[in-house]
């Protein structure tokens, strides 16, 4: 079947008038929901059926899963519109990401290799050489944390060190290495006052240990450490055993001036740091993530990769690097949540967790599991992380000013309600 001109015109016109109408809808959406909330705000208390947030159903407030309630970046959408025509084909790697990761966390990077026509990074037909970055991308954060325990732990006679109340993702695979009938020893450090014990962490490390996990700022408690406290520890554990710095939330850090650990991972060649795209970008459902490393550890990992992001979400993730007003305004968002509900908590009486993350743990005085369900049949989704150790607490996340209304109108009905 061939296609005529016109055809090709047609199809470029609707494409256009797609991506046009897609990003036209987007922005009117945000103007209705400013309006509805002024007017529904005067005239009584907000309720999930007055609620349509930002990918989710109409009439449910989600803010159980860290998710980032205002979306993905608008530059992100228009990359996906731009590049889902092109899905029929091969993707060879377009774009620059490690360029725009490069800017986007202040490493400068080595020039890409010379091509064998002379030019810099790219082969006849299209492939590229490799080029040696310290970052290593995969789809999603998460599957760069089962490749660390792939490559890592998955051969037996190893063990991993982690926070009792860290997130828990290298030690939930080492658990299934175990029911395989491998070796792999779990050991989790109390945390204390909601943050790793680093001491205890090291003073844990045996000859047997490979991999040592920190989780910063901290899922589910949101406690942060900093950096001199990381540095410090690197230093002292031995080069032999791999530290992970899971910086999935170190975006929402409240102090614009904050060190991050990437410097300890360019610096050292058993530190790995991950990052991911799901949180302060919004687009979890992408799964798009990275590693920065050393080649070492890079070359390591590349043994155990089963597949790499997809094309869409590379260019997605490259937009979104450059997009630093939605980047400022994810952060500004969680803010204004995390300071509402420091206030409203306060109010009540409530114990929390003051958190440098996009989520915040208070402890209700009463059973959460109770109070869960009655939000739920309220049309309010929350959670309650580590519920053995801490029963009467619950995680909330993030959600837009309308939804935060929500879930503490909801919330105080339901402690009403419950015992």
């Amino acid at each position: 079947m061939s296609y005529s001109m016109k055809e090709t015109v047609d199809t470029g016109l609707s494409r256009r008038r797609f991506l046009t109408g897609a990003l036209a809808a987007g922005a009117a959406l945000t103007l209705a929901d400013r309006l509805a909330l002024a007017q529904t705000m005067a005239s009584g208390g907000l309720t999930a059926k007055d609620i349509h947030g930002i990918g989710v159903e109409p009439g449910l407030v989600r803010m159980a899963l860290n998710e980032n309630p205002i979306g993905p970046s608008p530059r992100a959408l228009q990359a996906i519109a731009e590049n889902m025509f092109k899905i029929n084909r091969y993707s060879f790697g377009g774009g620059d990401i490690f360029g725009a990761l490069a800017e986007f966390d202040g490493i400068e990077l080595p020039p890409p290799p010379p091509s064998r026509s002379g030019g810099t990074g790219r082969m006849g037909g299209g492939f590229r050489f490799r080029r040696r970055t310290p970052f290593f991308i995969t789809a999603g954060s998460g599957a760069l944390l089962s490749q660390i325990s792939l490559a890592y732990l998955s051969k037996g006679g190893t063990e991993v060190i982690e926070a009792d109340m860290g997130y828990g993702d290298v030690s939930g695979e080492a658990e299934n290495y175990q029911e395989a009938g491998l070796d792999v020893n779990i050991v989790r450090v109390p945390v204390k006052d909601y943050k790793h014990d680093l001491d205890a962490m090291l003073g844990a490390i045996t000859p047997k240990t490979s991999v040592v996990v920190i989780t910063n700022p901290n899922n589910p408690t949101g406690t942060l450490l900093s950096f001199e406290e990381q540095e410090k520890f690197v230093a002292a554990v031995p080069e032999n055993v791999l530290v992970v710095i899971d910086e999935a939330y170190i975006h929402f850090v409240r102090d614009p001036e904050y060190k991050t650990a990437v410097s300890l991972a360019t610096r050292h060649d058993n530190v790995i740091v991950t990052r991911t795209f799901s949180k302060v970008f919004g687009m979890p459902a992408m799964r798009l993530g990275y590693g920065i490393c050393s080649q070492a550890v890079q070359e390591k990992l590349r043994f155990y990769s089963t597949g790499r992001a997809n094309a869409l979400a590379m260019a997605a993730g490259e937009a979104s690097l450059k997009d630093r007003n939605h980047y400022n305004r994810s952060r500004a968002v969680v803010q204004h949540f995390r300071d509402r509900l420091e206030d409203e908590f306060t109010k009540m009486g409530l114990e929390y967790i003051p958190s440098e993350s996009n989520f915040m743990m208070v402890d209700l005085g009463k059973p959460s599991m109770n109070i869960m369900r009655e939000m739920f049949q309220k049309g309010v989704m929350v959670t309650n992380r580590r519920r053995q150790q801490m029963p009467t607490w619950i995680r909330v996340s993030s959600g837009d000013e309308r939804e935060t209304e929500v879930f503490l109108n909801v919330l105080k009905e339901a402690l009403g309600k419950t015992s």
